[in-house]
């Protein structure tokens, strides 16, 4: 009875540890636009249309992909 209770519990941290890592998908499109500041107009760097660019969000043992459109 012992052996199969530490076996089932051992099964269950396998199958949680598992179910925690995520696959997480970003899709960036960077290209310049123009930014005025102080009436000053210049080209810069934009993420998808945002400066800075996006945050990541992602824990450890994730697998991240990301996909960068160069404009």
């Amino acid at each position: 009875m012992w052996l199969n209770l530490k076996f089932l519990s051992s099964l269950v941290l396998i199958v949680g540890a598992i179910h925690c890592q995520a696959y997480v998908y970003h899709t960036f499109v960077v290209k310049e636009t123009p930014y005025t500041r102080l009436c000053s107009t210049e080209n810069i760097l934009t993420v998808n249309g945002q400066f800075p660019g996006p945050a990541l969000h992602v824990h450890q043992g994730d697998t991240i992909f990301v996909d960068v459109h160069n404009h």
